[in-house]
């Protein structure tokens, strides 16, 4: 067993253990450790020694952690979140902020420039020079996943069903639109009955990231031909000229104005997103990521 206090030899058993875990394996984690993955794997073999628990398992399956390893693994988090948040907190108590920030957001907020992350990720920097910002553009389900194992510390999206163990709060709604490009039957229709009728016989691209038909009920009319991961990829099908699809209104904006795609009856078909701020339950917030929140929610749409 480990004794306490641990050592500095401990500590950086430790370390290696969890760059293994992220980078699920070691010959992925040599590179982030630089050294031979013979030798990561003789020092995790001696952390498990020195626990006395088998934390790993590695052959031709791969690499796959143990229940003793997820212990360990998330154990070892808090303890080096605990370090990193009392070195934090000691230079924020001298006035400055420091330290990493790992912030997690849907792909169509960091295109855009009005949204309260957008303002509020200004303001931040302004106010804390000194800190590391790690961005990360997810589809909603991943960014739930990166803040529950502790990967980012906060994360923007839209979720319509909640993770236990995790806390939302609304920053706002944001304007969805539905679109056609030139090419497409229904750029030229006018009749709103036309466009009925040209809807149902319309390919859908749907957003794989999130339950299409529950979110967006005139979907279900339509056949789905395709679907994409990103919201760039939606806008890529909808440019065909082929298919009709939901985007974010400012997104969709440069194409509209330049007449290569336009909304589909006349807004009728719109409808809102709601972006909320999301955050692990028990996780005590660093002071880096606490100031990003309070800022959020400072630029929060009412």
């Amino acid at each position: 067993m480990l004794p306490l206090p641990l050592s500095k030899a401990d500590l950086h058993l430790l370390h290696v253990f969890s760059t293994v875990v992220e980078a699920k394996g070691y010959s992925s984690a040599q590179a982030e450790l630089n050294v031979a993955p013979s030798t990561i794997s003789r020092q995790v073999s001696d952390l498990e020694i020195r626990l006395g628990m088998t934390l790993c398992q590695r052959g031709r399956s791969g690499f796959r952690l143990t229940e003793e390893g997820k212990l360990v693994y998330h154990a070892t988090q808090q303890l080096f979140g605990a370090v990193r948040a009392f070195g934090e907190t000691i230079d924020a108590s001298r006035g400055r902020l420091t330290g990493n920030l790992a912030i997690a957001v849907i792909d169509n907020w960091v295109f855009n420039e009005w949204s309260p992350f957008a303002k509020a990720l200004k303001a931040f920097v302004a106010q804390a020079p000194d800190v590391f910002i790690d961005l990360f553009a997810q589809a909603p389900d991943d960014i739930e996943m990166s803040v529950l194992d502790g990967r980012v510390h906060i994360g923007a999206g839209v979720f319509h069903k909640h993770k236990p163990g995790l806390t939302y709060t609304s920053l706002g709604l944001e304007r969805m639109g539905l679109y056609c490009a030139a090419g497409h039957p229904l750029f030229e229709a006018q009749d709103g009955e036309d466009i009925d009728a040209l809807l149902k016989n319309s390919a859908y691209a749907k957003r794989a990231y999130l339950r299409e038909r529950d979110v967006a009920p005139i979907s279900r009319k339509m056949e789905t031909k395709a679907h994409a991961h990103q919201i760039e990829g939606i806008a890529h099908l909808i440019l065909t000229g082929k298919f009709v699809g939901y985007l974010p209104e400012h997104f969709a904006d440069v194409w509209v104005q330049s007449g290569r795609m336009k909304t589909i009856g006349e807004g009728r078909f719109d409808q809102s997103s709601e972006i909320k701020l999301v955050k692990k339950n028990e996780a005590q917030p660093s002071v880096a990521a606490k100031v990003l929140e309070d800022l959020l929610r400072n630029f929060a749409q009412p």
